[in-house]
C-alpha cells in the first residue's frame, strides 16, 4: 500500500530532485513593481499583498541585495541547496522588458541559482515577454493565475481578464518551450464540485501546463473579499481537503502538484472563518483520507500516478 503523501501525488520536492539532482530552495525576490491591477482597479477581492510576500522579499533592495540577505539564512537553515530565483510576489512580468531582463539577469548571475520561478498575471504575457524569456538558458517556469475557468468566477474575484485571456497566455508560454504552473483556488463562492472538476480537467487536459498549485479560498483581513463574504461561505478545512482529495483523481499524474494549501496564513490574519489546526496536520489528513478513499493523482484519468521517487 502506498502510505506517503509522496506515493500518492507528484510533489514539487520530488520533482526537484529529480530535474537538479538535488535539494532544491525557491528564495523569494521582488522586482519592485507593484500589480498594475492593484494599482488600477484596487486588485482581486481576495488581496492582500503581505500575506503572499515570502519572508526573504525585500521589494526596495536591488537583487543582488535581497539575494546577499536571504542566502546565508536560507543555508543556515537549510543546508546546503541549490537555489530557484522566486518571483512570487505583485506581477512579476509587469514593467519595461529590458529593465525586467536586467533583474533576471541579475538574480541568474548569483551562483548556485539553477533558474527562476515568475509568478505573474496572463495579462502581462505577451509575445515580447515570453521572446525574453525563451532567451534565457537556465530553466524558466512562468506561474500565471488562474485560478478558475469559468468568467462569473473571475468577475466575482475582480481578477481583470477572463478565462480566454489566460487560456492564450497559457497556451502562448508553452508554444515557446516554458515551463507554464498555474494557481488554483477551491472554494470560491457559488462554484458546484462539478464547476471545480471542470478546471482541474481543463489543466490535466493542457498539456502547455506542467505545474499546478492549489489554494483554499481564504479571507485576510484587509480586503474587498472581507468585506463581501459571510462565515457560512467559506468552506471548512474539513470540507476542503474532501473536495481536494476528489479532484486530484482528475489530475493527470505528470502534473507537478507545487502546492495544495494556501499558505503564510496566520489567525490573526484572517478576517472571516476558522482554519483550525496547521499544514503538517492538513497535510497528514489529506494523506489519510487519500488512502482511505483509494486515490492516487490522476486514478480517474488515462495517466495515474505511479509514485516516482527520488
Amino acid at each position: 500500500m502506498k502510505t506517503r503523501l509522496e506515493e500518492r501525488i507528484y510533489t514539487y520536492s520530488n520533482y526537484l530532485k529529480q530535474k537538479f539532482g538535488r535539494k532544491i530552495f525557491r528564495v523569494g525576490l521582488s522586482t519592485g513593481i507593484p500589480c498594475p491591477h492593484r494599482v488600477k482597479t484596487g486588485g482581486c477581492v481576495f488581496c492582500n499583498p503581505h500575506t503572499f510576500t515570502g519572508d526573504y522579499v525585500r521589494k526596495e533592495l536591488s537583487i543582488q541585495r535581497q539575494l546577499q540577505e536571504a542566502v546565508p539564512k536560507i543555508k543556515a537553515n537549510c543546508g546546503d541547496v541549490g537555489l530557484l530565483a522566486y518571483f512570487q510576489d505583485e506581477t512579476s512580468t509587469a514593467g519595461k522588458i529590458t529593465e525586467l531582463q536586467k533583474k533576471f539577469n541579475s538574480a541568474l548571475n548569483y551562483p548556485e541559482v539553477y533558474g527562476l520561478v515568475l509568478s505573474t498575471r496572463p495579462d502581462f504575457i505577451n509575445v515580447e515577454t515570453v521572446e525574453m524569456l525563451k532567451q534565457i538558458s537556465k530553466p524558466v517556469t512562468v506561474e500565471i493565475g488562474l485560478q478558475s475557468i469559468h468568467d462569473s468566477s473571475l468577475e466575482f474575484l475582480n481578477r481583470g481578464h477572463s478565462y480566454k485571456q489566460v487560456d492564450e497566455a497559457i497556451n502562448l508560454c508553452g508554444n515557446y518551450g516554458l515551463e507554464v504552473g498555474v494557481h488554483l483556488i477551491l472554494g470560491i463562492p457559488g462554484e458546484s464540485f462539478q464547476e471545480m472538476k471542470a478546471t482541474v480537467q481543463y489543466v490535466s487536459q493542457n498539456d502547455n501546463i506542467k505545474q499546478v498549485k492549489f489554494h483554499n479560498l481564504v479571507v485576510f483581513k484587509n480586503t474587498k473579499l472581507a468585506q463581501m463574504i459571510k462565515a457560512k461561505e467559506i468552506i471548512s478545512i474539513d470540507s476542503y481537503i474532501d473536495i481536494l482529495t476528489n479532484l486530484l483523481a482528475y489530475l493527470k499524474g505528470n502534473k507537478v502538484v507545487t502546492r495544495l494549501f494556501t499558505s503564510n496564513i496566520t489567525g490573526s490574519e484572517l478576517a472571516v472563518g476558522n482554519l483550525t489546526g496547521n499544514k503538517t496536520k492538513w497535510m497528514n489528513q489529506l494523506r489519510k483520507t487519500m488512502i482511505a478513499r483509494d486515490i492516487v493523482q490522476g486514478s480517474k484519468t488515462d495517466l495515474t500516478y505511479e509514485g516516482r521517487q527520488v
